[in-house]
């Protein structure tokens, strides 16, 4: 059976969207299924009339994600949360909605389960809520299509980013830039393009069924050395600061009270441990994928953030 419609839970999302792109590219019909529907509109721009359409679907409802997946020949789980608010947890989310595209997509007969984790999905002694959700939502994955490849990026850039943009914007206001403890903590910041190619490229191998892949760009960078080209992306110059863990951890809980909080404690775990590929691990590179450099990328959408903004004629090229 051939794989011609493929439904990406969580398709209006920054990397949703990045999905449906690739796929659309490569001819596919894709379904979008998502919660709120009026954030995927502008998505069905990216393929021919007809080619991308949209469905209102509910995690919490098994016939609403059953629908969703009808007639598909493959899956891809996309749908996730930055902070919890209501009902829209950890576990709801996560792993009970992982839980059912998984099920849907077995009982379905779905040929192919692809599943959007994040590096530390691994660590199962970890205490932050947030990671412990990705490692549970990786088993409940695991245990209703066991043919599943999971992929599992670092941190994700991209015009629409929130690490770049967010430490971009505080560097054009604030004082000086802060990072959390130290910032000697290592990342490996992937570009959304590369991971849209990455379902692709699955979707087009059979033998990475049942496989994880680590997905990382070509270099890593301690979170001084991000703030640092962010300085230099942006044409500023400020100090950066390291701010202890404690206080950040403090400042994140009270903004946890905002409608979307800009920093959360669980977040804050997350910029003091390393969020790199394992060595050895199957990334971008085993897929035929040459790992886009931030250094490429990011000239193309921090510009608006420079002195005098995107066409200050005295920025650097």
């Amino acid at each position: 059976m051939s794989i011609k419609q493929v439904t990406v839970f969580g398709g209006s999302g920054f990397v949703g969207r990045a999905i449906v792109r690739a796929l659309a590219q490569e001819g596919y019909q894709v379904r979008v299924a998502c919660r709120r529907i009026e954030l995927a509109e502008r998505i069905k721009t990216a393929g021919d009339v007809g080619q991308i359409t949209v469905m209102r679907t509910n995690l919490r409802n098994a016939a609403s994600v059953k629908a969703a997946i009808a007639g598909s020949q493959a899956v891809v789980n996309a749908s996730g949360i930055p902070f919890q608010r209501g009902r829209q947890s950890y576990q709801t989310v996560h792993v009970e909605g992982s839980r059912a595209i998984a099920e849907a997509a077995k009982a379905a007969g779905v040929k192919r389960l692809i599943h959007m984790s994040g590096m530390g999905g691994d660590q199962r002694n970890s205490t932050n809520k947030y990671i412990r959700s990705k490692v549970d939502a990786e088993d409940a994955i695991v245990a209703g299509f066991t043919d599943a490849t999971i992929l599992r990026p670092s941190v994700v850039f991209g015009p629409e980013d929130a690490m770049f943009n967010r430490m971009a914007q505080i560097a054009a206001k604030a004082p000086f830039v802060p990072v959390v403890g130290d910032g000697s903590a290592r990342v490996q910041p992937v570009y959304v393009g590369d991971i849209g190619s990455a379902v692709v490229a699955v979707l087009a191998r059979p033998e990475t069924a049942k496989t994880v892949f680590e997905l990382g760009g070509p270099r890593v960078y301690t979170y001084r050395e991000i703030a640092a080209l962010v300085l230099r992306e942006i044409d500023r110059e400020k100090r950066i600061v390291g701010v202890p863990a404690g206080l950040m951890r403090l400042a994140g809980f009270f903004a946890e009270f905002l409608p979307v909080p800009p920093l959360t404690h669980d977040q804050v775990d997350l910029l003091i441990t390393d969020n790199i590929a394992r060595p050895g691990a199957p990334g971008l590179a085993a897929l035929g994928i040459e790992p886009t450099a931030a250094e490429a990328i990011l000239p193309t959408y921090l510009d608006r953030y420079r002195v005098g903004g995107r066409y200050n004629q005295h920025a650097p090229a």
